[in-house]
């Protein structure tokens, strides 16, 4: 079941999302109210829910204000609803991850279809998250991180070149939005035989590999104060930065925003 929370100070429109949409019905359930953006960030907080509706003008703190709050700890997908049909709104949803922004008065089936829509990806994101891998401490601070094999050119014989090559186009092209059947092209053989390889000479699987390798990377481009999160995100190949976020703390033990705010630094790949 996908929970939702709904931040919302108009008490009638509120309980009438609550209570008329046929939340059952999409696979959700709300879990939690507010009527201002504290109320709703501790609760937040609180009941973690999978997404939050929120209006974006309320009192004590505006929605946009809200999502950057939840960002530095949480992750949900977040739908706007607003009276204000105005771009700037629309232009720092969009740069914060929003899912989609819907103007008043609320249409019913738009909303619906949204929700629906928005379960569809968090289904598919929880599919693509890896599974948990072993960690080591790979910085004098003792940062967690995943404990990889990374190869040398002492490996270049036989079957391993297919691997060396494919790693060596992971390094250089993660910023993109690669996949194992790139790979495949660039090497001429089969997506099975690279599968069978990787998980035979690494130990992992081709989307675990690259994402420690964006993850790392997505480290040493947050150890500079004048990058913001969802931009070191993009550079690494994320366009979602709540997706980017929730793999960086399984792979790390940290949001982004706590490992820039403590200014870790990440050691070199070779040191790794």
């Amino acid at each position: 079941m996908i929970t939702c929370f709904i931040a919302e100070d108009e008490q009638i429109l509120r309980r009438g999302l609550i209570l008329t949409i046929d939340w059952d019905k999409m696979g959700c359930k709300v879990i939690g109210e507010a009527a201002n953006g504290a109320e709703a960030l501790m609760l937040i907080k609180k009941l973690k829910p999978d997404i939050v509706i929120t209006d974006i003008r309320m009192p004590t703190m505006d929605g946009l204000s809200l999502i950057e709050q939840c960002l530095g700890f949480y992750y949900p997908e977040f739908i706007i609803i607003s009276g204000y049909n105005d771009f700037s709104y629309a232009k720092k949803a969009i740069r914060l991850g929003v899912s989609d922004y819907l103007c008043k008065p609320i249409d019913e089936e738009e909303l619906k279809q949204t929700v629906e829509r928005v379960c569809k990806k968090i289904i598919k994101n929880r599919e693509e998250l890896p599974p948990n891998i072993p960690v080591k401490i790979i910085t004098a601070n003792d940062i967690p991180f995943a404990q990889f094999k990374e190869y040398s050119n002492e490996y270049n014989t036989g079957k391993n070149k297919y691997i060396l090559k494919a790693i060596r186009f992971i390094e250089d092209n993660y910023g993109r939005n690669i996949t194992i059947a790139d790979v495949c092209r660039k090497l001429i053989i089969s997506e099975s035989y690279l599968t069978k390889l990787f998980k035979e000479y690494t130990g992992y699987s081709f989307i675990e590999y690259l994402t420690y390798i964006r993850i790392k990377n997505a480290c040493i481009l947050l150890n500079n104060d004048d990058i913001k999160i969802y931009a070191a995100a993009e550079k690494v190949g994320y366009k979602d930065q709540r997706y980017f976020s929730a793999l960086f703390k399984k792979y790390t033990g940290l949001t982004p925003k706590q490992f820039k705010e403590r200014q870790y630094t990440v050691e070199k790949a070779s040191d790794i």
